[in-house]
């Protein structure tokens, strides 16, 4: 009976938590893919013109913020020449326009782009060269090592985000994320154990509603409505996250009124930001009229704690929804997000009911008698390990999963800063599930036993003090009874006091074992929470800028050099790519036949460029001879991170010759 009836409530659980997460991830469509990447602009990428153009314009793969998306145009001594106009399209918002100065002179342009994606928030910069030859038809190029491009945006988004350092904006990120997390996780939890424990025990054992009404009173009164406060102001503390990311650090500049504005009304995750900090004020007035109404309707009473449930799996929606698991391909971000949510559900049904168990239950109890405390226990616990079962298995499940959206390979769970996080989090899952199962399996079937021989005993006792008490009183004595039988029922009276003092230390001894073990097991759990908070700051050292970004503050950038055999064993080529950062570079290639060992120069060399931590395609760079037995031309390498160098030699007959290289290209 108690069986169905806990599955009747679970099931209604169920019923809220499902459809609403299909609700909303389907009326919110979310399709992402890992940044804003440039995939066409007019001039085109190494364009040669023979006439300056009178404006830029770019196309995305996918929808920018125009509060923060922008570009600018330079020359070769980093002068600008646009007309600071740079805007997105309003007709369409993968596309970004700018215009350029009347008569530009024959030169090489860089023009160097950022994007804020409105799907995801991620930050990403780059460039790309057109040139505009000369009248004589010879066309300019940049000096050896020169990058007019590197610096334009200062950096822009490379922060301890990216190189997995606790930088001050990175430890800022952290400590807000965990309050959002930590506080949504108590909260949600908190209502788990109101709606699915406190009020089926106390239907089933009306001797625990008066212990369990004053636990629920007192998380009304001293956590419901600071635990809001807390998750209100550093969801605050998230955005204005988000604002010192954006300027690279700069802490002033993140306070500008304009800019969180921008951010909390535009893109996706300012819609479901606004969404989190709708939902909290709503739960907020909820839990202030609680405190202001004690005394309320029995149907309110019973109402409130759902309404305030479906608050907060809505609450978990908004925060799956504009996190990282938002920002995965978009053939998989819908099942991200499903999983993220159950992730998050999983963690308030196993870590948020541990926490109210500390934070609200043990502190009831410890007012009790050690006898009625102990029965509460063995009593009330019960009706949440179907919580924290369903708890363990969802989280078993849904974290291998979410591993798999965001982890390309084993190495990046040792070579990533997410990764290690992720390891550690797994490590202490499992010293959770460690110390459940002792309490759970070991602590608390001893406390029942020992609690059974306690009562027994304790029965037996005011049994025989009872007829001790009716003897004393003159009252009827049964036929028999003498001065021998009442030494032996006074004999019997010592045995079963010293058997009840026994029992009630042991009784004691294993209770106060179980109350220590739930006192300090959410710590385990609190520091799951903290890997949780440190993967989503993290989560940009699987970005295809982070390798770059690993690279030691100050270090002078080296051009990359190398000599490069052809697959058919007939050149030796000898590449340089100078000066090897993201943005415009020269590439420089001498080209030796074997045969010989002497230049050759009566070939054609043409570099291929592909980015390989994300799909960008693939460019192509015509080399030109300077008759001194060297092929160069200046060419992009559009963002930081692994590329691969194709170099293909074309010989008089025809003949291709090819070899290729990976690079690690420094922001």
């Amino acid at each position: 009976m108690r069986l169905r009836f806990l599955n009747k409530r679970l099931f209604r659980l169920l019923l809220i938590a499902a459809p609403l997460a299909i609700f909303c991830i389907l009326f919110f469509p979310a399709i992402a893919s890992a940044h804003a990447i440039l995939l066409r602009s007019d001039p085109p990428k190494d364009a040669v013109l023979t006439t300056a153009p009178g404006a830029v314009r770019m196309w995305f793969t996918e929808d920018l913020n125009p509060a923060f998306s922008t570009a600018q145009v330079i020359n070769a001594a980093s002068k600008r020449v646009d007309n600071n106009d740079a805007h997105v399209n309003p007709g369409d918002a993968t596309e970004m326009d700018l215009t350029l100065k009347h008569n530009l002179p024959p030169a090489v342009y860089i023009v160097v782009y950022r994007t804020d994606s409105a799907v995801d928030g991620h930050v990403l910069s780059g460039s790309f060269i057109f040139t505009v030859s000369n009248p004589d038809g010879t066309v300019p190029t940049l000096s050896p090592g020169a990058n007019p491009g590197a610096n334009v945006f200062g950096g822009g988004n490379l922060t301890g985000l990216y190189t997995g350092h606790l930088d001050p904006p990175t430890l800022f990120n952290l400590i807000v994320i965990t309050l959002v997390e930590l506080g949504a996780v108590f909260w949600v939890g908190s209502q788990l154990w109101i709606n699915f424990v406190l009020q089926m025990s106390s239907e089933k054992h009306p001797t625990e509603q008066t212990t369990n009404e004053q636990a629920q009173a007192r998380f009304e009164k001293r956590f419901s409505f600071p635990t809001l406060l807390v998750i209100l102001l550093a969801n605050v503390g998230v955005l204005y996250g988000q604002a010192i990311n954006l300027t690279g650090g700069n802490w002033g500049q993140a306070l500008s009124l304009s800019l969180l504005s921008g951010l909390a009304t535009s893109g996706r995750f300012g819609t479901f930001w606004l969404m989190r900090e709708g939902v909290i004020a709503l739960a907020m007035f909820i839990s202030l009229y609680m405190l202001m109404r004690q005394q309320r309707p029995r149907w309110v009473n019973a109402l409130l704690p759902l309404v305030n449930l479906l608050l907060g799996l809505m609450l978990f929606i908004a925060i799956t929804m504009s996190s990282h698991a938002g920002a995965v391909s978009s053939n998989r971000v819908t099942f991200a997000i499903i999983d993220d949510w159950l992730h998050q559900l999983a963690a308030a049904l196993w870590v948020g009911g541990m926490l109210y168990i500390t934070t609200n239950y043990l502190p009831i109890l410890k007012k009790l008698p050690l006898a009625d405390a102990a029965r509460s226990l063995v009593t009330v616990l019960p009706y949440f390990s179907p919580l924290a079962f369903a708890g363990v298995i969802i989280m078993s499940i849904s974290g291998p999963f979410s591993a798999t959206f965001h982890l390309n390979s084993w190495s990046q769970f040792i070579n990533t800063a997410y990764g290690r996080a992720l390891v550690v989090k797994i490590g202490l899952v499992g010293g959770l599930l460690i110390t459940s199962a002792v309490h759970v399996f070991l602590l608390r079937p001893r406390l029942k036993k020992e609690y059974r021989k306690y009562s027994y005993a304790a029965s037996r006792l005011a049994t025989v003090n009872k007829v001790t008490v009716e003897v004393e009183a003159g009252q009827t004595v049964p036929v028999g009874q003498n001065a021998t039988s009442n030494t032996g029922t006074e004999q019997a009276d010592k045995q079963l006091s010293q058997q009840v003092r026994l029992r009630e230390k042991r009784l004691n001894r294993k209770t106060r074992r179980l109350i220590s073990i739930l006192r300090w097991e959410p710590m385990l759990g609190v520091a799951v929470l903290v890997c949780v908070g440190l993967m989503n700051v993290f989560a940009g050292t699987l970005s295809p800028i982070a390798a770059a970004a690993q690279q030691q503050p100050g270090a002078k950038p080296q051009p990359f050099i190398g000599a490069l055999r052809t697959k058919d064993g007939k050149f030796t080529a000898k590449l340089e790519i100078n000066p090897n950062l993201f943005g415009t570079n020269v590439f420089t290639v001498s080209v030796i036949d074997n045969s010989t060992g002497k230049p050759d120069t009566n070939i054609g060399v043409t570099i291929y460029t592909t980015m390989l931590d994300m799909d960008m395609g693939t460019g192509s760079i015509n080399l030109l001879p300077d008759g001194k037995g060297h092929f160069s031309a200046s060419g992009d390498l559009s963002m930081a991170g692994h590329w691969q160098i194709r170099l293909q030699i074309r010989t008089p007959d025809n003949t291709l010759h090819e070899v290729s290289t990976d690079i690690t290209t420094p922001f």
